[in-house]
């Protein structure tokens, strides 16, 4: 029944994009970030159906993604009457919004700092330094803090190709925090994102007991643990 709403859902988005021979990939490629997202919601303890509903909702508008795609996946104008009209058009949307899009998104990143998430004092802090190529994103783990009310908080940055041919999911981090017998503390936290192609994020949990041993951090299929008493950090990842 899941399967039959993705569908659903991939086809309205491509119903956007008159592109018909690039229809194959971006099936292909949404279908692919549908079960990336699904898979994080079920390692965060959701069901396997609630996961699968819950994932067509987070995609977002289908009308949206689909105008988007359509704009990158258009057709070779044929007629010479609109080339002069279709270059300056080509122009400001290949050069000049771009460009700023580039250059904001990477500001942002280099200029955004981590906040403190607690106004308590800091118990201890780890540095992670580990980097991990998701397609065309590149997710850079650098640091863990804790704090003495029990909030802890995993600092990390995205960067994303400029002029990569992909579709680009600005996605976030999401936590799982265990006890010594394998035991998965509840979870409720908070967490921030700034977009563009350099952004920096934090993702936190509160009321995490200083026995807690062990640290999951999920991103778009990627599943790393973190040995809160070793800072031992393994991973999923494809070699």
């Amino acid at each position: 029944m899941e399967e039959k709403k993705w569908e659903d859902y991939i086809d309205e988005v491509l119903s956007f994009v008159k592109f018909k021979y690039d229809h194959k990939a971006i099936r292909r490629e949404l279908a692919e970030h549908m079960e990336d997202m699904k898979e994080d919601l079920m390692a965060e303890g959701m069901d396997e159906a609630a996961a699968a509903y819950m994932t067509v909702a987070y995609m977002g508008d289908a009308a949206e993604i689909g105008r988007a795609l359509n704009h990158e996946h258009g057709a070779v104008l044929g007629w010479i009457w609109r080339i002069t009209r279709a270059l300056a058009i080509l122009l400001i949307l290949v050069n000049v919004i771009p460009l700023f899009h580039l250059v904001g998104g990477m500001a942002g990143g280099l200029f955004q700092k981590y906040e403190p998430q607690s106004e308590s004092a800091e118990v201890w802090h780890m540095v992670l330094d580990k980097e991990y190529q998701i397609y065309d994103d590149t997710l850079i783990l650098e640091d863990i803090y804790y704090y003495e009310d029990g909030t802890l908080t995993v600092v990390y940055r995205t960067k994303y190709k400029p002029f990569a041919k992909s579709i680009h999911w600005s996605s976030m981090i999401s936590l799982g925090l265990f006890t010594e017998e394998g035991d998965k503390l509840p979870k409720g936290g908070s967490g921030f994102k700034n977009g563009g192609y350099n952004g920096i994020g934090w993702q936190s949990q509160q009321d995490v007991p200083r026995e807690a041993k062990w640290l999951e951090i999920y991103y778009s299929g990627l599943t790393v643990t973190v040995d809160l008493e070793t800072g031992e950090v393994t991973d999923d990842a494809e070699t």
